[in-house]
């Protein structure tokens, strides 16, 4: 089967691709030529591969399209930027998650790409958008981090700009109290 090629270094199975869907017999595939399908062209020509051609490392999509149905599975909202086919979380052979999401951050500031959000999740990967159409880009920058709390599962709360994790917690845990 012949893979379907969306830039120079993108293909639509990166975006389609979860083990969570395959575990659980979910369909996750995409509609060439319907609104996601363009939505994740979008992402590809004005966000990822710029960034790829300018960072000269092999870019990994770990999550790309999420159905709705795969989006609950994995425990996203239903406004997620996954579901429209606008975002993705991914990391760059060779560069940790920080140093992806700050060489991002520098192409943002030099006029070379735009995004919708940006956030380094968890010192793990790198969420990034682009706006649905017809939207200027926020061009948001955040750092997500699980703050323990007692009795209850860790919350996941958003700091804007780009930290550590220990410094993205300590500055959460301030906003507290």
């Amino acid at each position: 089967m012949q893979r379907h090629q969306i830039t120079n270094d993108f293909y639509l199975d990166e975006f389609e691709r979860s083990q969570t869907a395959t575990r659980h017999s979910i369909n996750n595939s995409v509609k060439i030529a319907g609104h996601v399908y363009g939505n994740i062209c979008r992402l590809c020509s004005d966000v990822l591969q710029p960034v790829r051609d300018h960072i000269g490392a092999v870019i990994n999509v770990s999550s790309g399209y999420r159905s709705l149905k795969l989006n609950r599975r994995v425990g996203g909202v239903d406004t997620s930027q996954h579901v429209s086919g606008l975002a993705a979380d991914i990391n760059a052979v060779g560069k940790t998650p920080m140093e992806l999401a700050r060489e991002i951050v520098h192409l943002q500031a030099a006029g070379k790409v735009q995004f919708d959000q940006l956030i380094l999740e968890f010192g793990q990967w790198v969420h990034i958008s682009t706006p649905g159409r017809w939207i200027d880009p926020r061009g948001e920058i955040l750092t997500a981090v699980k703050v323990p709390r007692k009795f209850r599962k860790p919350k996941t709360v958003y700091v804007r700009g780009l930290y550590t994790q220990e410094d993205a917690l300590r500055i959460a845990r301030a906003k507290q109290l």
